[in-house]
């Protein structure tokens, strides 16, 4: 793909600050510079509060920065740029107008005729694959569907930059992916006026997908810490070999970004993975069915089906009892370990003191030991959060904070001071 040398927009040295409640300041953005060219997808990643939303809002003009310029072809931008859209991840429509009036609305805001608000409207619908509902209310459109209307009313009005914030985070997994290979398909066609797209992104492998340059942002204050570019060809294969490769480099990306190798504390695992959140007696309830069935193991489908469980919920435990060494997976068949046997013919207390020894031996739960240790046997909350955020920045740190409670709690390793928000050390 061919990239002019001019940009079409362009922060540049953009800083933002925010007055809170008290008088206290808050650093949004500092000295960032990003310049997006035209027919190219760049994805903005980085953890919760890296200022990824304040930046598109700048870049967008719906907020000015404090200091730094917004350039659109070479000049500086002074309100909401005309030439850009976007679309959110709440879809942001009005309940009591139909899926027809709710595109026209930025049409109408434009003003717009009316009948030509209805031609490009309908040409918008045709677009997103909706026709048909151009007469019914959002209460009984789907997620995805609810979503495509924010595209056509992006559309509706076009754009050449297509801003999205978390487009595809409210929606399940088969309609967001089938949405955004709709989106690219679009994108790379000639039917709209779009010609670029910014996304910012929790998921990886989402920036992978969409993106041919992907924006690592870091935290505290929001910065750009590296960029990745993504040689990956159109249309994208996620199964493909090349593309979990990208996956796994954007990963290490953002693992080194985020956590230097001078910070990490001595001895700690260099890379963690994030301990699944599901509930203790999912799992032991996992082992227990397992250790009923013939050879100890059967296909994961079949498990969810037959205990009335979600698929991806019943993935979950299966991956929790996995890296605690309790089953492993060949494919998706689960089958129960020698360890997992041991720990099924246990009464409550032997299962309690076989659960520790596993959780002993897992990275992440190392490590928030080795905090609470050098922490003299306690530490904070939102310390504890804090560093969830920093080692899995695309993983919900309060529920992670709270699964490691409470598997902490049940191998009696440690506590919860409710009222000091505070996580303490239990030495047996």
């Amino acid at each position: 793909m061919t990239v002019p040398n001019t940009p079409m927009l362009e922060a540049d040295h953009v800083s933002q600050r925010f007055v809170l409640p008290g008088g206290h300041s808050l650093e949004a953005l500092r000295d960032v510079s990003l310049a997006i060219n035209e027919r190219e997808v760049v994805a903005l990643v980085g953890p919760s509060g890296s200022g990824k939303s304040t930046l598109l809002r700048i870049l967008v003009g719906l907020d000015r920065p404090t200091s730094g310029e917004v350039r659109y072809r070479g000049v500086p931008v002074t309100g909401v740029l005309s030439s850009a859209a976007m679309v959110f991840q709440s879809f942001a429509l009005l309940p009591w107008l139909t899926v027809d009036q709710n595109v026209e609305m930025g049409l109408e805001a434009r003003g717009v005729g009316e009948a030509d608000r209805r031609k490009t409207a309908t040409r918008a619908i045709e677009l997103v694959g909706l026709v048909g509902f151009e007469g019914a209310y959002p209460r009984e459109l789907s997620g995805g569907m609810k979503q495509r209307v924010g595209f056509a009313r992006a559309l509706a009005v076009e754009p050449e930059i297509l801003f999205m914030d978390e487009p595809f985070g409210a929606l399940d997994a088969l309609t967001a992916e089938n949405l955004r290979a709709q989106v690219i398909k679009l994108w790379r066609g000639s039917a709209t006026s779009v010609s670029s797209l910014v996304v910012v992104t929790h998921s990886v492998e989402e920036a992978v997908f969409l993106a041919g340059r992907i924006v690592v942002f870091g935290a505290n204050p929001g910065q750009v810490r590296d960029v990745l570019v993504n040689p990956l060809p159109y249309p994208r294969d996620v199964r493909a070999e090349e593309f979990g490769t990208m996956v796994e480099r954007l990963h290490a990306i953002l693992t080194d970004t985020l956590l230097p190798e001078q910070e990490r504390a001595p001895g700690a695992p260099g890379r963690l993975t994030p301990f699944p959140r599901v509930h203790v007696p999912e799992v032991m309830g996992l082992l227990d069915y397992l250790a009923g069935r013939p050879d100890h193991s059967g296909p994961v489908f079949d498990f969810a089906e037959q205990l009335g469980v979600d698929y991806d919920r019943m993935g979950a435990v299966v991956r929790a009892a996995e890296q605690l060494g309790w089953v492993t997976t060949p494919g998706e068949i689960a089958r129960l370990t020698t360890a997992g046997q041991a720990l099924v013919a246990q009464d409550a207390r032997g299962r309690r003191d076989a659960a520790q020894a596993r959780i002993l031996e897992h990275p992440l739960f190392v490590r928030v030991l080795g905090m609470l240790r050098e922490g003299d046997s306690a530490i904070d909350d939102d310390e504890l959060i804090a560093d969830l955020t920093i080692h899995f920045p695309f993983t919900k740190a309060n529920a992670l904070f709270r699964t490691v409670v409470e598997w902490g709690r049940y191998a009696n390793l440690l506590d919860h001071d409710n009222p000091g928000r505070r996580v303490v050390l239990r030495e047996s």
